[in-house]
């Protein structure tokens, strides 16, 4: 009886992890798309510190918040509304999807009454967002038995601390934008040619 039960948890465990890869890698263009838009974003606004753009940054960081956030919640209003039957989801698919929403939410909150109460430009934004990204990975990597995800976390960290180093230099945004590629579009990247290589 406790072989059986024993090897019943081995399987709800293999197939929990799965499902985490599988939610891991169908999230994958949401991160791709999430880190271009934001490096974007810190690029615009380092060419208008700098003086090469006219173009007020904030309405570039509109256009690159607003996007993404319409493409990661494509699917939220059918969910929401209990239309055509919606997939049932797993506790991995559950787990992370809070994880990463909670995450997004946050930073989307605190950069928008930052920005609303004139505080973004004093530079320790960008370390708080290298910080919960690091937090994000690191918990994914848990998740989704995906250990490469833990040193992603560590270089977020590493770099929270350079853009600490940096703190209200022009510098900080370039590193930003960097961090955002490498280590946020680069995962999307890779778990999307993964999933194409495994389909």
């Amino acid at each position: 009886m406790q072989e059986v039960d024993a090897r019943e948890n081995l399987a709800f465990i293999r197939r929990t992890l799965e499902e985490g890869r599988v939610y891991a890698r169908g999230r994958s263009p949401d991160l791709l798309i999430w880190g271009v838009a934001v490096a974007s974003g810190y690029l615009a606004t380092y060419a208008f510190v700098r003086g090469w753009l006219g173009v007020a940054p904030g309405w570039v960081w509109l256009a690159c918040i607003t996007l993404p956030w319409l493409y990661s919640l494509r699917h939220f209003p059918r969910r929401w509304l209990g239309g055509a039957n919606p997939r049932p989801r797993g506790p991995m698919t559950e787990a992370m999807s809070a994880l990463w929403l909670g995450c997004g939410l946050f930073l989307t909150t605190l950069g928008f009454g930052s920005e609303w109460l004139g505080v973004i430009s004093h530079g320790w934004f960008d370390v708080v967002v290298a910080g919960v990204m690091g937090v994000g990975f690191f918990a994914s990597a848990t998740l989704c038995n995906l250990s490469w995800m833990r040193w992603i976390a560590l270089c977020w960290w590493a770099g929270e601390l350079l853009l600490l180093w940096l703190h209200n230099r022009p510098e900080q945004l370039p590193v930003s934008a960097a961090l955002m590629l490498l280590f946020l579009a680069g995962p999307g990247l890779l778990l999307l040619l993964r999933s194409r290589a495994s389909a």
